[in-house]
């Protein structure tokens, strides 16, 4: 039994069974991120509305497909003065070569977002949905370094954090759209 366990083992990762693997046309990357969250505070019957600018960093791991999709997972973290928020994405692109060097891309995003406030009047945190899309270019600049820019829309649902001073106070953002440039190595 142990033999024939070892056989299939051997059999699954060999190059022969296995033509692609895991990590061949994918690479890592890390980005610069500007992000600016869209924020509604109720308080007393009252809404207001403000928008605040944060940046952070994220680290991903891409996959391409055919040199026309790209799969892509990340994670990131934005601080901005109040608050922290750290999101897990996962992605889909459509490349479009311009030439060989330049592609664009457009895509659709969907994930989970953490927004956590540590103040000296309160520490809370929620956790809500993100969704949307992004847009941008990469250059290749060789074999194993590509420069990509791009906008990300990222509108946002339930995240919400009641505050305790003053009662009855509910922050929610809305909307966690960014900019971001990022530098990516290919193994």
């Amino acid at each position: 039994m142990q033999k024939k366990i070892i056989m299939l083992l051997i059999l699954f990762i060999s190059n022969s069974a296995n033509a692609e693997g895991i990590l061949d046309n994918s690479i890592f990357g890390i980005a610069l991120i500007n992000q600016s969250a869209e924020r509604e505070t109720t308080s007393l019957g009252q809404v207001s509305s403000d928008s605040v600018t944060g940046t952070g960093f994220g680290l991903y791991l891409d996959k391409y497909v055919s040199r026309k999709y790209r799969f892509n997972a990340t994670i990131s973290y934005v601080s901005y003065d109040a608050f922290d928020v750290a999101q897990l994405m996962v992605s889909a692109d459509y490349l479009i070569p311009i030439d060989g060097q330049i592609s664009l891309f457009g895509g659709v995003a969907a994930g989970g977002a953490l927004q956590s406030y540590a103040d000296a009047s309160f520490s809370d945190g929620a956790v809500g949905a993100v969704y949307g899309g992004q847009l941008g270019g990469i250059m290749f600049i060789n074999d194993h370094l590509m420069l990509e820019l791009g906008y990300r829309f990222r509108p946002t649902s339930g995240i919400e954090t009641e505050v305790l001073t003053p009662a009855n106070t509910v922050i929610s953002i809305t909307d966690l759209s960014e900019t971001y440039f990022s530098i990516l190595l290919m193994f």
